[in-house]
């Protein structure tokens, strides 16, 4: 099972390098950064169907143990997942996400205070800073 998900994964990623303006980069725990054409509609995904970060991932940052990212969502809802997030404050705000791969855990939508509290509480290292996605 753990072989087709490669296979599938290594088919994407060699289709979405014939995109001019596609950009797709590894992180760790099975998650992957894709932005995808000239708008950048970027996002972080797991290839073996983890709990993904919509669009528009803005800024972001990894370890092996963590993964830290900033979004600013779509003002609509995106057809192409299932659920779609609630965000409390509107989606003209900034929220934030705290993915902790070894417990296969995906936190967000997060308010800025909130995401402050799970990162004390799962430890995540001060060295993980934002990056602006360009």
């Amino acid at each position: 099972m753990k072989k087709s998900f490669t296979i599938i994964f290594i088919c994407f990623k060699l289709l979405s390098c014939s995109s001019g303006g596609d950009y797709n980069k590894e992180l760790s725990g099975g998650y992957f950064f894709s932005a995808e054409g000239s708008d950048m509609h970027s996002i972080i995904s797991h290839f073996a169907g983890g709990k993904d970060i919509p669009s528009n991932v803005i800024s972001y940052d990894y370890n092996n143990d963590f993964i830290i990212a900033k979004q600013k969502p779509n003002k609509t809802d995106d057809p192409i997942y299932d659920t779609n997030p609630i965000y409390k404050l509107g989606r003209d705000k900034i929220y934030f996400w705290l993915v902790i791969n070894k417990q296969k855990i995906c936190l967000g939508p997060l308010t800025e205070n909130e995401f402050n509290a799970e990162k004390v509480k799962y430890n995540v290292p001060t060295d993980l800073q934002f990056e602006v996605v360009n």
